[in-house]
């Protein structure tokens, strides 16, 4: 009899400390957001924003439900940090790893295009401004101008006009600097 409480014990022990696969399955895909949100908050090529943000709504999407959300996020955190020790991971960041359902929805994908957007036209204007050739100088503002059309197509966000508004100040702004 005790040898049976001894390893019903010891199983329960094993059972409680091996960890949850579905907590390493979260903060396996905790940390692909976290290189996501990098990526997207940084890169001036519009395909990679769109797959990156593609692929950062599907991971949100098909994040485990039944796991230790905090215990997942912080060790996503942990890993991510040792291995990009110079990345800031901001508070929206951490917010929207609390909330994955943000990361999926139209008004996040909206911000983050209009944030691309910006992006972009500050490295045009900084080539524009670099640039000594009018012409050259033009085919940048041309840039800008194709580049806020395919932006504007794939606002959907109840806030659309917004960011509209935004991207057409931001083209008006670029074009200012060859007019």
């Amino acid at each position: 009899m005790i040898t049976f409480i001894i390893i019903l014990a010891i199983c329960l022990l094993m059972w409680k400390l091996t960890p949850n696969p579905a907590n390493r399955s979260a903060t396996g895909k905790m940390f692909q957001m976290l290189e996501s949100f990098h990526i997207i908050d940084t890169t001036v090529k519009l395909d990679v924003f769109i797959q990156r943000l593609d692929f950062l709504r599907e991971l949100a999407r098909n994040l485990p439900k039944n796991v230790n959300t905090s215990k997942c996020i912080e060790e996503a955190l942990h890993v991510y940090s040792q291995k990009y020790p110079a990345v800031h991971i901001s508070p929206t960041i951490r917010h929207i790893l609390n909330q994955p359902d943000i990361a999926a929805s139209l008004k996040f994908r909206d911000e983050a295009y209009t944030a691309f957007y910006l992006r972009s036209c500050a490295k045009l204007k900084y080539e524009i401004n670099t640039l000594k050739m009018a012409t050259a100088k033009q085919r940048r503002v041309k840039q800008a101008e194709d580049l806020a059309n395919l932006v504007l197509e794939h606002l959907q966000s109840t806030d659309q006009l917004k960011y509209a508004e935004c991207i057409n100040n931001e083209l008006t702004s670029v074009s200012n600097m060859v007019s």
